[in-house]
């Protein structure tokens, strides 16, 4: 772990920045970097005159990968969800098939008599 008085020197948009974080000196950089990125992305893509109006943008477009990630995250986490719901109750039902004989079929169209006959 990081000591949160750690002192991190970074440059973003042509300007040193100095950040003291819990984070790793080498993570802090690593997201100044983007944040970097993302602000001459801004430039490149249309003509801004203010430092400001491509912080602002750039932190809009970095906001919307934030929401968007997260959207997928929850519709994973929900499908999960569900496929381990549909898991739990094939295994509960299994498990009682075997501790309960009268639920076993023994007749002659059982799967295994199937699968003997295939063979």
């Amino acid at each position: 772990m990081s000591n949160p008085n750690e002192v991190t020197r970074v440059n973003i948009f042509g300007r040193e920045y100095t950040i003291r974080g819990a984070g790793s000196p080498a993570y802090i950089s690593e997201i100044a970097h983007y944040v970097d990125m993302k602000m001459r992305q801004m430039t490149d893509s249309a003509t801004m005159a203010s430092t400001a109006k491509v912080a602002i943008f750039a932190a809009l477009n970095i906001a919307d990968e934030l929401y968007q990630d997260r959207d997928k995250f929850e519709e994973l986490d929900e499908s999960q969800s569900s496929e381990l719901t549909r898991l739990s109750d094939r295994i509960e039902q299994v498990l009682s098939e075997s501790t309960n004989p009268s639920t076993l079929s023994n007749s002659p169209d059982s799967d295994s008599s199937a699968m003997i006959e295939a063979s």
